[in-house]
């Protein structure tokens, strides 16, 4: 298809059309992914009626966008991952094919991106898929060009020829991350499960140093600053063990009124995990951690004998995120489950001895 784009004088002539076909066989000779996504939009932008461009990976499971590179005339901001609705490129995933939209009046737009200014009467939107070998989108090439860009037909067909190398360069970008992924996941699977096995096999009478230990592991495996158990003292509640280096958050601190804020309606027994700004309120989280700006969090309840005695937690701050909440949830319920049992045993152990002392050395 490259030679499609022979010399031609749909440009300012030969010279630039010749150039900018060699950039497009150089720049997708095996070179590292991130240099052939920024090497094609600097090749796009090199268009006269080219205003600013960019190319999003589209991640199907999340709905979201991932911006793998822009060039812009403008101070054009897209977020690393957007929401696959926040930018008019949805249209292109929707239908699978080419969209277009007048800018006149398009406030919005201008808006979700970074609110950059330019002449709206002769700008244009167009957002053009990348395609999966079955047909699927991929991807997308977004675009703000001048009107005139439309009505150039080699202009069009250069975006093509694009878009087709980026697919095959895309497919083979996701199938790398993906066995990067699996191999991240199939690693941190077996260090967990060693983990688990320790601290399950580790024999102490020392229940303080039992559950440090439980949380200086979680604390690794999950990569969040704070971790603690928090227990109920009669009425209130207190922060029994803190690991972790996050100023004022300390151990013996009480709070009270707030115990509805470590359950989740309905589902008694099971890890509670919110890795959303947006999920995370005065009405579902303590407020000391919202005052120290608290980002994501992991709370499982303690359960012996059917009474919640306490709570384990792990807390991010400011920007973090729990990385992966699915494989990141199951690993924390076995770990708060064998908490639980550890303390449960320790309790009955703990029982036995009195019992036992108590028939040895009966008190008269």
């Amino acid at each position: 298809m490259l030679s499609e784009l022979a010399a031609n004088h749909y440009f300012s002539g030969h010279s630039l059309t010749r150039d900018l076909a060699d950039d497009l066989h150089s720049c997708f000779s095996r070179k590292p992914s991130v240099e052939v996504w920024e090497e094609t939009v600097e090749t796009i932008a090199r268009i006269p009626e080219i205003l600013a461009t960019w190319i999003l990976e589209y991640k199907q499971e999340s709905q979201n966008f991932r911006l793998l590179a822009i060039h812009s005339q403008s101070n054009i901001e897209i977020p690393i991952v957007i929401s696959k609705y926040s930018l008019p490129c949805h249209h292109v995933v929707d239908s699978n094919m080419i969209f277009e939209m007048n800018l006149l009046g398009q406030n919005s737009f201008f808006q979700s991106l970074g609110g950059f200014t330019l002449d709206e009467s002769r700008a244009m939107y167009l957002g053009y898929p990348i395609r999966s070998d079955i047909g699927t989108v991929i991807g997308v090439i977004g675009m703000v060009v001048d009107d005139k860009f439309k009505h150039k037909y080699k202009n069009l067909k250069l975006i093509d020829v694009i878009a087709d190398q980026l697919s095959q360069e895309l497919i083979r970008f996701k199938n790398e991350n993906l066995i990067s992924e699996t191999l991240n996941t199939a690693s941190f699977v077996k260090h967990s499960l060693a983990e688990l096995f320790r601290l399950l096999s580790t024999q102490s009478i020392d229940l303080m140093v039992v559950c440090r230990n439980y949380l200086q592991t979680g604390l690794n495996l999950f990569g969040l600053p704070l971790g603690l158990i928090a227990s109920k003292v009669g009425e209130d509640w207190e922060y029994s063990l803190v690991e972790g280096n996050i100023h004022g958050i300390f151990e013996g601190q009480r709070f009270s009124n707030e115990e509805a804020k470590f359950f989740i309606p309905n589902v008694p027994s099971s890890a509670r995990i919110l890795n959303q700004k947006s999920e995370i309120s005065e009405h579902n989280v303590r407020d000391h951690l919202i005052n120290l700006n608290v980002s994501c969090l992991m709370e499982f309840p303690l359960k012996v004998h059917n009474q919640t005695i306490g709570i384990l937690g792990f807390y991010g701050f400011r920007d973090q995120k729990i990385e992966s909440i699915e494989l990141f949830q199951r690993v924390f319920e076995l770990m708060g489950i064998g908490l639980a049992n550890t303390i449960e045993k320790h309790n009955i152990d703990l029982l036995s001895k009195i019992v036992f002392l108590e028939k040895e050395y009966p008190i008269h």
